[in-house]
């Protein structure tokens, strides 16, 4: 019972120290103040941009015949042609009677509208390889329509 009692009693000691010399002086983990800090960070525009600016733009015949490597980042135009929970079938040009098409899991964070069919988008996100049915995926972080 003695070491436990020894053991708090300087553990009480210890926390009840504190080092009052440094709390004036900023430490090297602080940054500054958001109004001083580059409108860049600031502007989640610019954030936007720059994941968009790192993907590279694909054709879906490459996505289709297995050209593009998984986990690329990658952007995409066509128009939808389905939208069912959260999921957007689309193809480059709807009128083509081709079987060549791309499933988009909606990934987008904050307002979500729902994309209406016939509507043409560009679509930034990340290649994720082929569903069971063979058709190519792609995890969408932002969708722009046109």
């Amino acid at each position: 019972m003695k070491k436990p009692m020894i053991l708090l009693a300087a553990g009480l000691l210890l926390a009840a120290c504190s080092n009052t010399d440094n709390a004036d002086k900023p430490s090297e983990n602080d940054t500054a103040p958001a109004a001083e800090q580059p409108a860049e960070q600031n502007d989640a525009s610019g954030l936007e941009e720059g994941l968009k600016g790192d993907t590279e733009k694909v054709e879906l015949p490459d996505v289709a015949s297995g050209d593009v490597p998984a986990n690329k980042k990658v952007n995409f135009t066509g128009t939808v042609f389905a939208a069912e929970d959260g999921k957007y079938g689309l193809k480059a040009d709807v009128t083509d009677a081709a079987e060549d098409v791309l499933w988009v899991d909606d990934l987008r964070l904050g307002e979500r509208t729902e994309i209406p069919e016939g509507t043409e988008v560009t679509v930034y996100g990340s290649y994720t390889e082929k569903d069971d049915q063979g058709v190519p995926v792609v995890k969408a972080v932002f969708i722009d329509t046109k």
